[in-house]
């Protein structure tokens, strides 16, 4: 257990540092302190620097040997250094393999680390020993500015979500996305609208489906700015199904006086797809891990 007075010390270090994203100590405690599947490793705060390094409770089978820098900070660089050393340490007697920072589902407050912004917290990492992995792209559009038009025809059915359609939509997702946006639509079929999930049904079977919420603060599932999750099974890429799924959920945005959409993390790849509907990128954020 983190002491208060530790708690403290974090967000005054994260307010310090961060300066183009400060938190408060509800965001703190959401995502990190009360978060059900964080568990804390090691020592946290070293004088002027806090490392927020943390297992997860059982999602995955191999869940223990993996570790998330959720995030850290400093007022002092060699204050950082020095608690990224010695947690290394840690996570190898408590048998973790492999470290990330700082993509940990479900809760995190940025994928990875915006290098443009955050340059030195970058070079620190390196400096102890991890790379850069993969590159998660935020992107956001002024929905309020375009028309956006359903395509007619194709094999799919594009409609919202219906009661009796919940378990199955939930066992697709879990199945076969990660559990962050299992717990997202979970969390908006019990506190949201149905009319906030879409949904691609293909002889029967849904292939696919697209939503959005707050996404942040204890309303996170009512209706809101973040756009996401989205996915389509595997099977069912490459026939337009996703184009339509995002179509019908823009236009469900701005039928419920939404004008504004975001989502923080999405593949160069994909953000082509993004970029027609007057999304742009905002950020780029380095997801980083260190093989012990």
């Amino acid at each position: 257990m983190i002491k208060i007075t530790e708690r403290e010390k974090i967000l005054e270090i994260w307010n310090e540092f961060y300066k183009f994203d400060p938190t408060s100590q509800f965001q703190l405690e959401r995502k990190y302190f009360r978060n059900e599947y964080v568990v804390p490793i090691g020592e946290q705060v070293n004088e002027g620097a806090f490392s927020l390094l943390c297992a997860r409770n059982g999602i995955d089978e191999d869940t223990e040997k993996k570790a998330w820098i959720f995030a850290a900070g400093y007022t002092k660089k060699d204050d950082l250094i020095k608690l990224l050393k010695k947690q290394i340490e840690q996570a190898k007697k408590v048998g973790v393999q492999r470290i990330f920072y700082s993509n940990f589902s479900p809760g995190y407050f940025f994928p990875g680390i915006d290098r443009e912004k955050y340059s030195d917290l970058y070079d620190s990492l390196v400096e102890v020993g991890f790379t850069a992995e993969s590159e998660a792209l935020a992107m956001e559009a002024e929905i309020g500015e375009h028309q956006y038009i359903q395509k007619e025809g194709g094999k799919a059915e594009i409609r919202n979500l219906k009661i009796e359609e919940t378990e199955e939509l939930l066992k697709m997702v879990r199945s076969n996305f990660p559990y962050d946006c299992y717990l997202r639509v979970d969390g908006v079929i019990k506190h949201g609208s149905l009319d906030q999930i879409t949904i691609a049904i293909v002889n029967n079977k849904i292939v696919g489906y697209s939503m959005y919420a707050s996404g942040e603060g204890p309303f996170e599932s009512s209706p809101g700015e973040r756009f996401g999750c989205f996915e389509v099974l595997e099977d069912y890429r490459s026939m337009g199904i996703g184009g339509k799924l995002l179509t019908a959920t823009l236009i469900n945005m701005k039928s419920n006086g939404i004008r504004h959409a975001y989502f923080l993390w999405t593949t160069e790849k994909a953000s082509h797809l993004y970029g027609r509907f007057g999304f742009r990128i905002t950020r780029k954020f380095q997801i980083m891990s260190l093989l012990l």
